[in-house]
């Protein structure tokens, strides 16, 4: 029978794997945009629905002709950032103060999109 695997190394590898965005917050707290695979099954339900809704609108970015669908994209944007938080608390304080426009947001889930994405899942040969 061969060696037990660790779980604290299992863990350290999906962590290592799966990254979050670990993002600096004006009074120097550092929250970590969680991977979505990294979420509990609630979270990652949740987080699944929003994540859809944002790509479901029209276009890259909202059109400032539609002012309510602008609003409604930077609702989403913030409850999935609070959502994937591992400090809901600090980035709530976080979002409430200025600066985080739409143009702010936008880059944040960029990245956060760009991080977390899921490998392409690779075909077996037959």
């Amino acid at each position: 029978m061969g060696d037990a695997l660790s779980i604290k190394a299992l863990r350290q590898e999906a962590e290592d794997k799966y990254p979050g965005l670990p993002l600096e917050l004006d009074d120097g707290t550092v929250v970590t945009l969680r991977n979505l695979l990294r979420l509990d099954d609630t979270a990652q339900k949740n987080a699944q629905i929003l994540v859809q809704s944002l790509q479901s609108a029209k276009g890259d970015t909202p059109s400032l002709d539609a002012p309510d669908e602008l609003e409604r994209q930077k609702r989403i944007i913030r409850d999935l950032f609070l959502l994937v938080a591992d400090n809901p608390k600090a980035m709530k304080a976080e979002l409430a103060q200025d600066g985080w426009d739409m143009a702010m947001l936008f880059i944040v889930i960029e990245r956060w999109t760009e991080l977390t994405q899921l490998p392409e899942a690779s075909s077996s040969a037959s």
